[in-house]
């Protein structure tokens, strides 16, 4: 069922719908394209609304948020001096160890968000990293699961990208169980297909899953 609005002035709206009281998006996207189209609205009401940017973003183009806030209209050098954005690498964040480790990437998200509740924080995380290394990629999927129990302690927003051109249908299928809401054809929903961390976690450690 599509998120309608109406559900206060601290709701986040994002791709027509409203962000309330799940927080943690899936947004899969097929090319750039479709990706701007959901994610400027989402940016410049952010600024707008004094919200705080955090992008994890491609090692080989850190760059990329500052070309699309400069493109919205504002001024990026402003935006990251003022600590109103900032940009973290894959190599600064995911790969920080130089593999992809759950727990320490957890332990990173954990400090990022669950400190101050204002100003929110609208942090968009482009997923591609794990597009070509299948191993991290299925440590990605108990990761996303894991995640979930962060982010209900948080009431901060985080929208994880993923291009489904990138990435095999078997992998889609799971990534999709493991957030409670979801993009899909540009249309935001509370996602019918999402299980409990625990649940689903159990159903990786028995081999249960579907």
């Amino acid at each position: 069922m599509t998120m309608q609005n109406g559900h206060g002035a601290d709701a986040v709206t994002f791709a027509g719908g409203v962000l309330d009281p799940y927080r943690h998006v899936c947004a899969f996207v097929n090319g750039q394209a479709e990706a701007d189209a959901v994610l400027d609205p989402f940016v410049r009401d952010g600024v707008d609304r004094g919200d705080r940017l955090l992008y994890f973003v491609d090692t080989a183009t850190p760059g990329a948020p500052r070309v699309r806030l400069r493109r919205l209209g504002y001024d990026p050098v402003a935006l990251l001096a003022e600590g109103r954005a900032e940009v973290r690498t894959w190599a600064d964040t995911y790969l920080r160890t130089g593999d992809f480790d759950q727990d320490d990437m957890l332990q990173q998200l954990d400090g990022m968000l669950r400190g101050a509740a204002t100003p929110r924080i609208r942090l968009l995380a482009d997923m591609g990293w794990a597009a070509s290394d299948r191993g991290a990629a299925q440590r990605l999927i108990e990761f996303e699961a894991r995640a979930n129990f962060v982010h209900a302690r948080h009431r901060h927003v985080v929208i994880c990208i993923y291009d489904t051109s990138r990435f095999d249908g078997a992998f889609i299928i799971d990534i999709l169980r493991t957030h409670p809401m979801v993009l899909v054809g540009g249309i935001l929903q509370q996602n019918p297909f999402f299980v409990a961390p625990s649940e689903f976690l159990d159903e990786r450690a028995t081999g249960s899953g579907g």
